[in-house]
């Protein structure tokens, strides 16, 4: 259980580090993903709301990065531009 814990608490983290790269509000990356600006909070905050994967790939889109960088899968925020800048409104 304890890892469950520690897999939020790292996507939480990463999800705030890359918002704030990002620039992006809360409420402004909940709207282009398609959520609530409270799912994000909780996210961040690691408390695991009920969120689909589809929701979690939308949320990286938006910021630009990888599922497995959230994820702690990879130390790296890989890029997936295309989506992103779509999603952004910027292409």
């Amino acid at each position: 259980m304890r890892d469950d814990v520690d897999k939020w608490q790292l996507l939480g983290e990463r999800l705030l580090i890359a918002r704030r790269r990002s620039g992006l509000s809360a409420k402004v990356v909940a709207e282009r993903a398609g959520t609530s600006r409270i799912t994000i909070s909780r996210l961040e905050n690691t408390s695991k709301p009920h969120v689909s994967f589809d929701v979690l790939w939308r949320i990286a889109e938006v910021l630009g990065v990888s599922l497995d960088y959230l994820a702690g899968r990879k130390d790296e925020d890989t890029v997936v531009r295309s989506g992103a800048l779509a999603l952004a409104g910027t292409e």
